[in-house]
């Protein structure tokens, strides 16, 4: 989606200046720590471009965060809080849990190894993921000795407390081979729409479907059959209308306030989590630029903060429901192929995912963690 924003923005542009305007400059961030991801999870580092060399893969296969969020508390489970404050997707490892001053990594192999897992949901306070083949970059999924099971997961939870992940819905509980693809999805707390990608006689084809569970969506097990699930008609048009960014007018008034120093010909696209957790919504600013600035933007309940993160480190942060931002400043600067990503806040502690790439191949990545205590003098 942000290619095709950059499309339309491109033509007839002028060269600005890439450096988001800071409301207030913090000189160094002195409380930090950086992270990367290895083989057996997440290992201190002193600089980024310290961490061993590793091989560049697609990053469908590559191990980085595709995934983070702030927990989202359940109404149903107001007395028992999670153990954990934050979490991360880690694609083809597991998840990370976060806390104000650690990380635990959990993982299964037989949903990870083989598998993209990708747009973290929350359902009941728990983390709930969506798991797919890339039709480019795996080459399990086109092959024709591969042996998938039936019951091949489309969405899976985890347990915060049991640590353990649970299968929830099934490629065959939405009437699709297990050698379809799930492209992408929207959840609006009710209804999932979906796209699917079908390969077959080397020609692709792409369906689109709405579906709602008739149980509460932990009830689910893809034991179940499809007479639990209610499906209606999905169009393309209809689809794209749904999943592309809305104008920044259009933004919640957090958001909104939080990028409100940021002048009309910067061009950014923010990828943003409200406090349902549900599917984020994105929403853009076309401006003068010929430059994309990607961000992660949330609200974060537990915290009682509101946080952006820019791709090139820019940080807003204001305390959520104030007029104002309460800071804004920079991470550390990252070297040359490096971007920051995926943010969460856990307790006083700030975490961005960061990662090393090279068009649509990632090579290093990790987490820098901030102490916004410091910081905001909490």
């Amino acid at each position: 989606m942000a290619t095709c924003i950059l499309s339309l923005s491109s033509c007839g542009k002028k060269n600005l200046t890439t450096e988001l305007p800071l409301q207030t400059e913090v000189k160094s961030i002195r409380s930090h720590k950086w992270f990367y991801f290895s083989e057996s999870g997440l290992e201190p580092i002193d600089l980024p471009q310290n961490v061993p060399a590793v091989s560049e893969k697609p990053w469908t296969e590559a191990i980085r965060v595709s995934s983070a969020a702030s927990v989202v508390p359940s109404r149903e489970r107001i007395q028992s809080r999670s153990p954990y404050q934050a979490f991360a997707l880690l694609n083809r490892k597991g998840i990370l849990c976060l806390n104000e001053d650690k990380a635990e990594l959990y993982t299964e192999d037989s949903f990870f190894t083989r598998e993209t897992a990708d747009q973290m949901v929350f359902s009941n306070g728990h983390p709930v993921f969506y798991l797919y083949r890339s039709t480019f970059f795996n080459d399990r999924a086109n092959s024709p000795t591969e042996q998938m099971s039936p019951l091949r997961p489309f969405l899976v939870e985890m347990n915060p407390d049991s640590k353990v992940f649970f299968p929830l819905v099934s490629y065959k509980n939405l009437g699709l081979e297990t050698t379809d693809q799930i492209t992408g999805f929207i959840w609006d707390g009710t209804t999932w729409a979906c796209s699917a990608k079908k390969i077959q006689d080397d020609k692709t084809s792409f369906s689109y479907f709405y579906w709602q569970p008739l149980v509460p969506l932990a009830d689910l097990t893809p034991a179940l059959g499809q007479e639990t699930f209610l499906f209606n008609s999905l169009d393309e048009e209809k689809f794209r209308q749904i999943s592309t960014p809305k104008y920044i007018s259009k933004a919640p008034e957090e958001l909104k306030k939080l990028v409100s120093s940021i002048p009309q010909s910067f061009s950014y696209y923010v990828i943003w989590r409200d406090e349902s957790g549900t599917s984020p919504i994105s929403y853009a600013q076309m401006g003068d630029s010929d430059y994309l600035l990607t961000a992660s933007g949330s609200v974060n309940i537990e915290s009682g903060l509101s946080c952006c993160v820019f791709q090139d480190g820019t940080t807003y942060i204001k305390f959520s429901g104030e007029e104002k931002v309460s800071t804004a400043f920079r991470l550390p600067r990252l070297p040359k192929g490096f971007t920051y990503g995926e943010q969460c806040i856990a307790g006083k502690t700030l975490w961005v995912a960061w990662e090393e790439s090279t068009f649509y191949k990632t090579k290093r990545a990790g987490m820098i963690c901030v102490n916004l205590g410091d910081i905001l003098q909490l």
